[in-house]
């Protein structure tokens, strides 16, 4: 993270990159000493085994756990003393900074100070011993030993992206698909429902219809009585020799009047009337007149007893 204020040991750098230089010159064997407090002082600090970094960019790189090599202690890069669109950030460690370092594109080295200042440089920067204030001040590459691989989290980042639209299509594919087979199987159960329905009611007719055939049959096949109109006993009862008209018929023995069929005789209702010969007039005989004759008919032709004269008086 920036600091917005700058520090004294920035101040300090500002302060030995402007032209006009001290004369003063730090002793070469105090520089050796306070190199040597300085690097016991980074070993103590150090934390054992390899630690894990992550850049920037989500990047984890692995540490070298064996720093002592790497690490300059009580030096600092200066000359310039932060490479060009680079800030003094606060950090938490040596390896912090040095991660930060890693993941510049151009930083050479970085520079860790004792308050936490983290300041980035590239190859043009040089070297400089750290004055006794700033003995515990370390500096080094980007990385220590071989060039870590590095695990681009961007590509695992877009595999995942890639895998939930992958599953979110799949997911809507299968959505469309359950929607367009449940349509399918609603519409099938609504087609096997009409047909059900229309196969029933057709054979709800034809049972009807069967049905009513059935009992038109059976009413056919029942032999309905014959129903024989009530007769009533004669005058003198049903016997036929109680008639005169059944006995001079021939008729004396049984029942007549009704008989056992229920069907009254007709000589039960006594003789039938005597019908009076009609009166021939004197000349009017058929048989006078020869075509009457040819035809056979005897009475009275001409005239008739109604007074009509007939065809058959006028022919010779």
């Amino acid at each position: 993270m920036a600091g917005p204020v700058a520090s004294d040991v920035e101040l300090l750098l500002e302060e030995e990159d402007r032209p006009a230089r001290s004369p003063f010159t730090f002793p070469r064997r105090a520089a050796l000493a306070l190199g040597c407090v300085g690097l016991v002082t980074v070993g103590i600090l150090a934390r054992g085994g390899a630690r894990g970094l992550r850049s920037k960019s989500g990047a984890f790189v692995m540490l070298e756990a064996n720093t002592d090599d790497c690490y300059e202690a009580s030096t600092y890069y200066s000359r310039p003393t932060r490479m060009a669109g680079s800030e003094r950030t606060v950090e938490l460690s040596v390896e912090a900074c040095q991660q930060r370092c890693f993941a510049v594109s151009g930083c050479a080295h970085f520079t860790y100070w004792p308050d936490g200042g983290c300041l980035l440089t590239d190859a043009s920067s040089t070297a400089s011993p750290a004055i006794a204030k700033y003995s515990e001040t370390v500096a080094g590459p980007p990385y220590c030993g071989e060039k870590p691989d590095i695990v681009d989290t961007v590509t695992s980042g877009v595999q995942g992206a890639a895998d939930t639209i992958s599953s979110g299509v799949q997911g809507a594919v299968d959505t469309v698909s359950s929607g367009v087979q449940g349509a399918v199987d609603t519409v099938s159960s609504g087609v096997q429902g009409a047909v059900d329905t229309v196969s029933s009611g057709v054979q709800d007719t034809v049972d009807s219809v069967a049905a009513g055939i059935q009992d038109a049959a059976e009413k056919a096949s029942i032999e309905v009585p014959t129903v024989l109109p009530l007769a009533v006993p004669g005058i003198n009862g049903t016997m036929c020799a109680k008639y005169p008209a059944c006995v001079a018929a021939g008729i004396e023995e049984g029942n007549c009047c009704p008989n056992d069929d229920h069907v009254a005789l007709g000589c039960c209702m006594g003789f039938a009337p005597v019908i009076a010969a009609p009166k021939i007039a004197p000349g009017s005989e058929c048989t006078s007149f020869p075509s009457c004759v040819v035809l056979n008919i005897t009475g009275a032709c001409c005239p008739t007893p109604d007074g009509t004269r007939l065809g058959c008086c006028d022919s010779i």
